[in-house]
Parts: C-alpha cells; sequence; structure tokens
C-alpha cells in the first residue's frame, strides 16, 4: 500500500505553490564560474590599484606661507621639502603659494620653485630668504633660488644679514651698506638687509 501524501522516492518533498527549483546546465554553470571570476579579479585589482597609488605615488604636501622648505637640484631638477625652520637647509620660508605655475611672483627679490606636469598638482611657490640678523649666506650673483646658509667663517660666505625689518618692503630702511643688495618682499612685508661679511 502507497502512502498518498509521500513524495516520488529520490525527490524532496515540495510545498503545494513553491515554484520548482531552478537547475542550471552546465553551459551555464561555465558561464557563471567565468563571470564571477572577472568580477572578483576586476575587485582585487582596483583595490590593489588604489594601494599602490597612494603608497608609490603619496599626495604633495600642502605649503602655505609662513612655511619653511629646503630646496635643492638646481635650477633644471629642483626639488623642495618642508622642513622645520630651525633647521640650517631651511634657506627659504614660503612667501606665497600660486595656484598657477606660470603666474609671476610680485617682486624680483624672490626665489621660486615650480611644480608643473606629473600626477601632483601644479603650483609656484613665491620664497623669502628664512633669515636672522648675524646669519650669512652664500648668494650666487646670477641664480635666485640657490642661496645657502653658511657660516660667517665660511670662503662660501659672501653676505651677512645686517637687519630683517618686518612689515616693511622698501630698501631705504637698511644702512648704507646693505642697501645695494638687500631683498624687499611685498608679501610678507619684509625687508631682508644683506652686507658684506666682516673680514
Amino acid at each position: 500500500m502507497t502512502n498518498p501524501t509521500a513524495p516520488p522516492s529520490g525527490n524532496a518533498p515540495v510545498a503545494p505553490g513553491s515554484p520548482e527549483p531552478v537547475e542550471f546546465s552546465s553551459r551555464t554553470k561555465k558561464v557563471l564560474t567565468v563571470v564571477m571570476g572577472v568580477v572578483l579579479v576586476a575587485v582585487i585589482g582596483g583595490v590593489a590599484a588604489i594601494i599602490a597609488t597612494r603608497v608609490l605615488n603619496p599626495a604633495p604636501p600642502t605649503y602655505a606661507a609662513g612655511d619653511c622648505v629646503k630646496t635643492g637640484g638646481g635650477q633644471f631638477h629642483a626639488t623642495v621639502e618642508k622642513v622645520d625652520c630651525g633647521d640650517r637647509g631651511a634657506v627659504h620660508e614660503v612667501g606665497l603659494y600660486l595656484d598657477d605655475p606660470d603666474a609671476d611672483c610680485p617682486a624680483e627679490s624672490y626665489s621660486s620653485y615650480e611644480q608643473t606636469g606629473g600626477k601632483e598638482d601644479e603650483f609656484k611657490l613665491c620664497l623669502v630668504l628664512n633669515a636672522s640678523e648675524g646669519d650669512c649666506f652664500s648668494i650666487p650673483t646670477i641664480s635666485l633660488g640657490e642661496e645657502k646658509k653658511v657660516d660667517c667663517g665660511s670662503d662660501e660666505a659672501n653676505r651677512r644679514v645686517t637687519e630683517v625689518v618686518d612689515g616693511t618692503a622698501d630698501k631705504a630702511a637698511c644702512a648704507s651698506d646693505s642697501v645695494e643688495n638687500a631683498r624687499v618682499y611685498p608679501a610678507p612685508e619684509r625687508t631682508v638687509c644683506l652686507g658684506p661679511v666682516p673680514a
């Protein structure tokens, strides 16, 4: 005798009104496996690309007026690095940050650093001497931006800071022996008086 409610042997019971389970052909299973594999590889590749971009190309440091920087590399391979203002290599201070690397600094006294091309932001830094009274520098006669802080007794020393006048952008603020080589900056408003190194 058979039980009318028992399912036929080998099949799971199906509730009345339930949809029949979907069975995929072996070809459909292969296609789904390939698609899922491609999606998984794309997700892993995307995550790896983001990590590599952040690690290998870190965001450039942001600069603001008053930050001190160390420059190097000369005119054609210039580099700039933000450093503590008390660092011996901190020859310059950012006077102005310009979004346009082709823009002009407001006076010829500024040295400048331009960041162009590549994946980094483009900008120009207008740089003022990070100087205190009594500091000595090696200042090339031709190229701004290649100044170096040096010991006053060094053979390289060719200029000494006789005075730094904040709030004034006028060579007339300097003593007569410091006027010719003075650096006048409109922003921040400052005059760096540069005289000869005492013998």
